[in-house]
């Protein structure tokens, strides 16, 4: 299907760590804290193994049909009418995606990093970038977060300085104390937080290596990010007490705030600074697929980039102009996700197999 080299196996599980990777992970903590409390930690690891349940049901529905893209697969299972309407609410959920992380992005990167730089002004450079990614075909995409990868590897590095700070581990005990419901309502918050992994049905078919090493691939992916939001979680409630935890919005970066150094000062902006690159670098991901949602192969279609692009920005400025408007945005968002990666799949999946539609070896 597509013309350019194909995505080998390091490249997708560098590609898709940093895509499950998001803003949603720094504010989890805040949000966990309201639900599951210190058992948090266990409702990311149900939300990690329910996203690798739903991670299954894509490879069983995309390995049947290896070379052709996911916006042709629906019209193949259910037919041209039905899968046009499928496909236009996954474009919908793409630009929208584009738009939530574009806001998320401008909104920290205005409070956190360039507090007097209008917010318009933030989010257009932010796009303007990601525009110019996507503009390109999907082996040069997959080869800038290849490069930054190493991004993530900083993080991580840069997390060990905060073993340093006092940590309380009883802020995490009783396990269990918060109760079955709690940890359940957690599991629906974690979820918004690894969302990312909704990429992987766009990739089976750009993939070098199919059938089961994708599957392991994605899988250690999965349980990469899981981890690491695991890990992230953890020391946040160990450093920080439940009542700060409440309070704060960005506990994640708050831990890094008390570490000082004689020759680095201020390590929480640096992490935020490098938690941002591949966090608003995904947005390009987004649009690029969005931009061959008519199309049966992945060319380079710099004209519809460009077109959703505008659009992604309209959507910034009327989403963007108070938190009643971005809380409201966030909402249906929400809901329009349950149905693209959820919903829509499963249906497909169900019906593939009931009416025993796969792709026949040329």
């Amino acid at each position: 299907m597509s013309r350019v080299e194909p995505v080998t196996k390091s490249q997708l599980f560098l590609f898709l760590i940093q895509i499950q990777i998001g803003f949603g992970i720094l504010y989890l903590p805040n949000t966990l804290q309201q639900t599951a409390k210190s058992d948090g930690w266990i409702s990311i690891i149900l939300a990690g193994c329910t996203v690798q349940l739903v991670i299954v049901l894509y490879w069983l529905l995309i390995r049947r049909f290896p070379s052709i893209s996911y916006f042709e697969l629906t019209k193949k299972i259910i037919g041209t009418h039905l899968g046009y309407i499928f496909n236009v609410l996954t474009y919908i959920y793409l630009i929208l995606t584009s738009t939530y992380i574009l806001i998320a992005s401008s909104i920290l990167v205005k409070n956190v990093l360039l507090t007097m730089t209008p917010h318009w002004a933030i989010g257009f450079l932010l796009l303007a970038m990601c525009i110019y990614l996507s503009s390109s075909n999907l082996q040069i995409i997959v080869r800038v977060f290849t490069v930054l990868s190493v991004v993530i590897m900083f993080i991580i590095v840069l997390s060990f300085l905060t073993f340093s700070l006092p940590m309380e581990v009883r802020n995490l005990t009783p396990i269990g104390s918060s109760g079955l419901s709690n940890i359940i309502k957690g599991i629906k918050d974690s979820l918004f937080a690894l969302y990312g992994f909704g990429i992987i049905l766009f990739l089976y078919s750009s993939a070098r290596h199919k059938g089961k090493t994708f599957l392991k691939v994605i899988t250690f992916s999965n349980i990469f990010v899981v981890a690491i939001t695991v890990y992230l979680t953890f020391l946040s409630f160990v450093i920080l007490n439940p009542t700060l935890i409440s309070q704060l919005k960005l506990p994640v970066i708050y831990i890094f705030r008390p570490l000082h150094f004689n020759m680095i000062d201020r390590i929480d902006l640096i992490f935020i600074s490098i938690w941002c690159i591949p966090v608003v670098m995904s947005i390009a991901v987004y649009i690029y697929f969005a931009s061959h949602w008519k199309s049966t192969s992945f060319k380079k279609s710099n004209y519809f980039v460009y077109i959703n692009g505008v659009l992604i920005y309209v959507l910034f400025l009327l989403a963007s102009k108070s938190d009643q408007s971005f809380e409201l945005y966030g909402k249906y968002l929400h809901f329009l996700s349950y149905v693209v990666m959820f919903m829509i799949p499963l249906i497909l999946l169900v019906i593939s197999y009931i009416l025993k539609k796969k792709e026949h070896p040329s």
